[in-house]
């Protein structure tokens, strides 16, 4: 991701309250070594902590003060009344002001990150959730998608096999004219219907603006019978053909601008099969 979506994560301000794993705070320091203007985004953070820190303050107790005091004390190494004077004389002791401005920003810092990295994580995990949905959701569509074409395919082939099962149904392989270039498609017609119905087997999709169109042979003359959707040769699918034939010694498919032709373009017949 940019230097735009890493701010806008949440990545930078889990890194300043320490809500990531060691290996995450690796890698984000790591990012932040880097980039400057991470660098100066996390200097920020700092900075609008520290300014709400300073505005919120809260005094504690001066009794649990002196109780923390007296407990730190107690706890240093050698805390006998002859090590403790020995000490003392050596360190200076805190003004009480001191010692307040201390426990102040303490209070309010120990409160104030404590919340902000319980406030960091709960959006962080949500985050990942709403991510992992949005994966689920992405591969549920891909799956719904693969499924609608797979059932689409299976009815196509059914839909043929059934086709050329039907004795007033003729079959007729449209191969292609076009040396090098090995296409096909199928025309499945009823004559005494006047139905067709045609599939592309191993046609090109058209480039952008062209479409291709169906002709029937009658008289040795090409006869418009329609434009095909632009998607089929993308998709196995058989389409009916939307005029009725009454004959036709071949049938041709040819490129054509968008919209069709009156005529078919010469050299640009693509296949073609007799019946």
């Amino acid at each position: 991701m940019n230097t735009r979506e890493y701010i806008e994560s949440g990545q930078l301000e889990a890194f300043v309250l320490g809500a990531l794993s060691p290996q995450e705070q690796a890698q984000v320091q790591a990012d932040i070594d880097r980039n400057p203007e991470l660098a100066k985004e996390v200097a920020a953070i700092e900075e609008a902590m520290f300014r709400f820190a300073s505005q919120e303050a809260m005094s504690p107790d001066p009794a649990m003060q002196d109780k923390i005091w007296s407990a730190i004390q107690a706890s240093q190494p050698g805390g006998g009344e002859e090590e403790q004077a020995r000490q003392s004389a050596l360190i200076l002791p805190l003004s009480p002001a001191l010692r307040h401005t201390r426990f102040s920003r303490a209070a309010v810092w120990l409160a104030l990150v404590g919340s902000m990295a319980l406030n960091t994580i709960f959006w962080y995990q949500n985050s990942r959730q709403k991510q992992d949905s949005l994966a689920m959701s992405t591969r549920l569509d891909s799956m719904q998608a693969n499924q609608k074409l797979l059932a689409q395919i299976v009815d196509n082939y059914t839909r043929g096999k059934n086709m050329m099962a039907d004795t007033s149904m003729q079959t007729i392989v449209m191969h292609t004219v076009l040396k090098g270039h090995p296409m096909a498609a199928t025309l499945y017609w009823s004559k005494d219907k006047g139905e067709a119905y045609v599939m592309m087997d191993a046609l090109p999709e058209p480039p952008k603006g062209m479409q291709y169109q169906l002709w029937a042979i009658q008289g040795g003359k090409p006869v418009d019978m329609g434009v095909l959707p632009m998607d089929m040769a993308s998709t196995a699918i058989i389409q009916k053909v939307g005029r009725p034939i009454a004959s036709g010694e071949a049938f041709a498919i040819s490129l054509e601008k968008a919209g069709g032709s009156p005529t078919p373009t010469a050299g640009n017949i693509y296949v073609m099969g007799k019946s």
